[in-house]
């Protein structure tokens, strides 16, 4: 293939991957995993960790999709990654480095976490960080626990694989057979998606539920007293009212001017 056509290649490939397009990620996955599991394989001569740091890379690539312009681009990005977290696995525990690694009872950090590694030094293993470490995560996947029965059947056996087997993709798909490592990290990164939603509206669901500290005077509507409560307590934006009390955002900004003129009344006349 001349060069002109694998250029024309590399660029039909990128749009794949830019538009979440799974040909996109399978055509890089493919180019680039044996150079990375390579070069990372050599500054770590560990190949548990060279494959999981690899594959992470190539999953960061996934995610932030939309960030690469083109294939030079998009290598530079790997190496960034896989440089990261070669600095990683000598700057911590071999243990703590692997726990690291897409560590799914961070879900409700996800953006968080997906910025870089931890680099905390050995001498920061004391015993009282220790507990405390344990109690974050305990908490992190008692809520874990709580949002799987939100899923689907597969989704939730993926999830307790990923927990048994501390993400490591080839040994789960050696336990479920018939599909590859790789399928397995697209369908991880599905099911965190999900995952991630079901949290975020669980959350919105709480703060709905929180009783309001505005005491509204005057004659106001439930919906009116509903649409103060959401806008000024909770910060929603007038779209994310409509939305969560089903109404026409035209309507929601009527009832909330109504009322605000209602309030503005009982002010002048008091």
């Amino acid at each position: 293939m001349n060069k002109t056509l694998q250029i024309q290649q590399a660029e039909k490939y990128i749009s794949f991957l830019q538009n979440g397009d799974e040909r996109g990620l399978n055509f890089f996955y493919n180019r680039f995993y044996g150079y990375l599991f390579a070069s990372t394989f050599r500054a770590t001569k560990d190949d548990c960790a060279a494959e999981s740091i690899a594959q992470e890379a190539l999953l960061r690539l996934w995610l932030y999709r939309k960030q690469v312009k083109d294939i030079d681009d998009t290598l530079t990005f790997l190496k960034a990654q896989v440089k990261s977290a070669i600095h990683a696995f000598y700057n911590t525990t071999r243990d703590r480095f692997h726990r690291n690694l897409l560590r799914l009872d961070g879900i409700e950090n996800y953006q968080e976490f997906l910025m870089g590694y931890e680099m905390e030094e050995e001498e920061e293993m004391d015993l009282i960080y220790m507990e405390k470490l344990e109690e974050e995560k305990q908490e992190r996947l008692d809520k874990l626990n709580k949002l799987l029965p939100s899923l689907n059947n597969q989704q939730q056996l993926f999830i307790k694989l990923c927990l048994k087997y501390s993400f490591n993709y080839e040994r789960i798909a050696y336990y479920l057979g018939g599909i590859s490592d790789y399928e397995v990290s697209l369908q991880v990164e599905k099911t965190i998606d999900t995952l991630r939603s079901v949290f975020n509206s669980s959350q919105q669901m709480e703060l709905l539920n929180k009783p309001s500290k505005i005491v509204l005077q005057g004659e106001f509507n439930d919906q009116q007293a509903e649409i103060f409560h959401m806008r000024y307590e909770l910060q929603f934006s007038f779209e994310q009212i409509s939305e969560a009390l089903k109404l026409n955002p035209s309507l929601v900004k009527q009832l909330f001017v109504q009322a605000h003129a209602k309030i503005k009344t009982a002010k002048k006349t008091a």
